[in-house]
């Protein structure tokens, strides 16, 4: 045996010694931090929990390390469940490309995180291992990919088929051109006979959510309705689209988990704006824990707010900007304490187990502070207000609004924020 062949002997045997020491969950975990933030991963986590997610990455992790070390492929079994968790992909609306782009981004973030297991001297025997035959590490990765790609490709063109994804396209695909005032063609009035879909104007617009739903339930909550003559179509963790007046809703409304906006009947010319407003409505009553039926007139200051986030930035500056940052976090959550016990000092004390004296010298430092006069009716709806904006939108009161990830991006058509969530 040659001095190069010894050695990449040697190298070879420490990458097995060091791979059969890592545990799947613990290259998992550090997988975690480089994916969670892109935005193929942010997307998945609409539609799935967070312990879902990282029992995919852990599979994922295991797999590779499996198949490094034994130096074959994973076997029927496990390609049969990637392949059902393909379909629920494909299910849930997530884009093919979307989902291929994470699995390339995982097969380097599980790289990294293999690195940062291990110590220093075995670091750096697979990094010479993976420098002497990149072809190796490569070879892995490109054949894991390749896997991903034909398991995936397969599953979703397999997902396209079934009868309830065609209905969840024809709906989707009906309500746009009715929202874009095309005219009505042949095609349109062919897709509304399949869906059994009165053509005819008004129009009810609706948006629905499932509170913590799985894809598969969305998608059969819209089979259902456009079985029962809705026109009906998955938008992400939202189930959206149009009834005619008097559509029973009685019978979806006894899943108690079932959050419904409905509008008045309209014509085609203000469907859009009317969809869009019950996006945003539905967004705001999912962070306030509502269920049933709701109605834009029961959370009218929080809707002022999600359609404004300019303003909604303003109101909290002027609030809690003064208190943002130092030892002023006992300031901050006792005047949103007050400002959710409507200003009654009495309560407020109760609330916080705090004598009187206490918050009436907190009082006198918030004042001093943000130079609001608590006394004040319009500064106590100042106050109010920003702290209904943090409630809505998730955020710790005193943090820095979201301008790009506000509660006013659910009305656009691509799903809810990040700051929404489920």
């Amino acid at each position: 045996m040659t001095d190069r062949s010894e050695r990449v002997a040697v190298v070879a045997t420490a990458l097995r010694d060091t791979l059969e020491r890592l545990d799947a969950d613990a290259v998992a975990q550090r997988m975690e931090p480089d994916l969670r933030h892109t935005p193929e991963y942010m997307r998945l986590a609409r539609d799935y929990e967070a312990s879902a997610l990282r029992a995919e990455l852990r599979r994922h992790a295991g797999l590779l390390l499996h198949w490094m070390l034994s130096g074959t492929p994973p076997d029927s079994y496990v390609l049969s469940e990637m392949y059902e968790r393909a379909r629920e992909c494909a299910g849930a609306g997530q884009p093919l490309d979307c989902v291929l782009l994470l699995h390339r981004r995982g097969a380097r973030a599980f790289w990294n995180a293999v690195l940062s297991l291990v110590t220093e001297e075995e670091g750096a025997r697979l990094t010479e291992w993976a420098e002497q035959g990149r072809h190796r590490l490569d070879s892995y990765f490109d054949s894991y990919l390749d896997l991903v790609t034909r398991i995936f490709t397969q599953a979703y063109a397999d997902q396209a088929d079934l009868p309830s994804a065609q209905g969840d396209r024809r709906a989707h695909t009906l309500f746009d051109r009715l929202c874009t005032h095309l005219p009505i063609t042949v095609e349109d009035q062919e897709r509304a006979a399949r869906l059994g879909f009165d053509l005819a104007p008004p129009y009810v617009p609706f948006v629905a959510l499932i509170d913590k739903s799985a894809p598969a339930e969305r998608a059969d909550l819209a089979a259902r309705l456009r079985t029962a003559g809705a026109l009906a179509f998955v938008e992400d963790v939202r189930i959206t689209g149009i009834t005619g007046p008097g559509f029973g809703w009685s019978a979806f409304l006894a899943d108690r988990r079932l959050l419904l906006a409905e509008d008045l009947p309209t014509g085609r010319t203000g469907l859009q704006t009317a969809v869009d407003n019950l996006r945003l409505l539905v967004a705001v009553a999912s962070r306030s824990q509502r269920h049933g039926r709701v109605r834009a007139d029961d959370f009218l200051p929080q809707m002022l707010l999600a359609n404004s986030p300019e303003v909604a930035d303003a109101v909290t500056r002027r609030v809690f900007g003064p208190l943002t940052g130092g030892d002023n976090g006992e300031l901050t959550a006792t005047l949103a304490c007050l400002a959710e016990n409507q200003f009654d000092s009495a309560s407020t004390s109760a609330a916080l187990h705090m004598h009187r004296n206490t918050l009436l010298y907190r009082i006198k430092q918030i004042e001093k502070l943000t130079r609001l006069d608590l006394q004040s009716h319009s500064d106590r709806t100042v106050v109010w207000l920003a702290v209904i904006w943090a409630q809505v939108s998730s955020r710790p009161v005193g943090s820095r609004s979201l301008r790009t990830k506000g509660l006013s991006a659910a009305s656009r058509s691509d799903g809810l924020s990040d700051v929404i969530g489920r």
